[in-house]
């Protein structure tokens, strides 16, 4: 049976439901207050110290001030007081090569050098494979005596050093000797900036190789093109090199991840969850039914970093593969870039990664299924085209052309 409530009794009950979600919120708002007042006095200490500081600099300093310096100076400052190597400050000037340099983009012509106050010359000490230098005549070893018309001295040669890493979309011409007692030199025009491939790959007999350097937007596309050359070649085992890759792109190398493994129905249910200090998943990739056909061996050592790790802990998750080499370094740790007022920006790490079963591999990286150790000189001088002194390699390569 239904009762009837009279209009008296209904109003009585709204102010009163009015009543308690009024005292709720009041509730929650005291609650954030007390914590902001805890917070307040510290925060005044803080400013009160940054004043005392000015005001005796701008009394007491003999020299010049710059404030844009010190502003800088103070932002930095503050960034690293979280004693953390991940979150920095960067400056206006350097955004856009910071920005270029996460998408690929080299400045410069590739060219390394240094004086030789001998010979008075530039030595040519590293030419980058990918730079437009390294298709050139130039070698290692080579004098450069003049850069974009100036001649090489001792006074202007680290500014001309620096000239050969700058600039992008423009020429500039350089002379060179081969040898220090040459007679005459040659010219040459070189252009400024290049982009480096993440993804190369090649075919060593009947096993397909893959080496990331990095992970950027287009690297998927680099990795499909790859995969439809092995197709096209009948390869059915692969190794994925991923040693000395620092990759900070989670979600470029999720879709990599995604391109191998298949649906993701256990543990999280995603290829990848990162949750913030609250524990409040911040960003997530999820996965499709599409899998690569294929066994696969991941090359990995100390030096094997963000979502380079994360790409070697989901595929051993997903069952996709075998890891070869050393534990990883253990940087789980996803980080966001904020834009300044001043044209800067602070990256700031934000949040903690978590694969799709296993538990985070932040401070803990992630242990090999075959161990091969090798030496810190070999890190050093790691050749990704000639694997005849590579144990790590070879290793994969036993363990793949063995399971046929």
């Amino acid at each position: 049976m239904t009762k009837k409530i009279s209009l008296g009794i209904t109003i009585c009950l709204l102010v009163l439901a009015v009543a308690a979600s009024s005292i709720i919120t009041v509730f929650v708002m005291l609650n954030r207050y007390d914590s902001l007042l805890v917070d307040l006095p510290a925060r005044a200490q803080q400013y009160d110290k940054l004043s005392d500081i000015d005001e005796l600099v701008r009394n007491e300093f003999y020299g010049e001030i710059d404030s844009d310096i010190i502003n800088s100076g103070l932002v930095s400052g503050f960034i690293n007081g979280l004693n953390d190597p991940y979150s920095y400050y960067i400056s206006a000037e350097n955004i856009k090569p910071y920005t270029d340099y996460l998408e690929g983009k080299f400045y410069g012509t590739g060219i390394n050098s240094y004086y030789d106050s001998e010979t008075g010359y530039l030595i040519i000490s590293f030419i980058d494979p990918f730079s437009p230098a390294f298709e050139s005549s130039l070698k290692e070893g080579y004098y450069i005596t003049c850069v974009g018309g100036n001649d090489v001295t001792a006074e202007n040669s680290s500014k001309l050093i620096q000239t050969l890493t700058e600039g992008f979309d423009k020429k500039i011409t350089v002379s060179y000797l081969e040898s220090a007692d040459s007679e005459n030199s040659s010219d040459i025009e070189l252009s400024c900036g290049y982009r480096s491939p993440s993804c190369e790959y090649k075919i060593n007999n009947d096993v397909g190789y893959v080496h990331f350097v990095s992970f950027y937007e287009d690297t998927i596309n680099e990795f499909l093109d790859a995969v439809e050359h092995f197709k096209t070649n009948n390869i059915s085992a692969l190794i994925i090199d991923i040693r000395n890759c620092i990759g900070t792109d989670y979600t470029s190398a999720a879709k990599i991840i995604d391109a191998i493994v298949p649906l993701a129905s256990e543990g999280s249910g995603a290829i990848f969850t990162a949750k913030n200090a609250d524990g409040e998943i911040i960003s997530t990739y999820s996965s499709d039914s599409s899998a690569l056909n294929m066994s696969i061996v991941v090359l990995m050592n100390s030096r094997t970093e963000c979502a380079a790790e994360l790409l070697a802990c989901d595929l051993k998750d997903f069952g996709k593969a075998v890891l070869v080499g050393e534990k990883t370094s253990g940087r789980g740790t996803m980080q966001k870039m904020f834009e300044l007022e001043d044209g800067g920006a602070v990256m700031l790490t934000v949040a903690e990664i978590f694969p799709y079963i296993s538990d985070s591999f932040d401070g803990v990286g992630i242990s090999p299924d075959m161990e091969v150790i090798t030496s810190e000189a070999f890190k050093n001088q790691l050749d990704f085209s000639d694997f005849s002194e590579d144990e790590q390699y070879k290793t994969a390569y036993s363990y793949l052309t063995g399971q046929k």
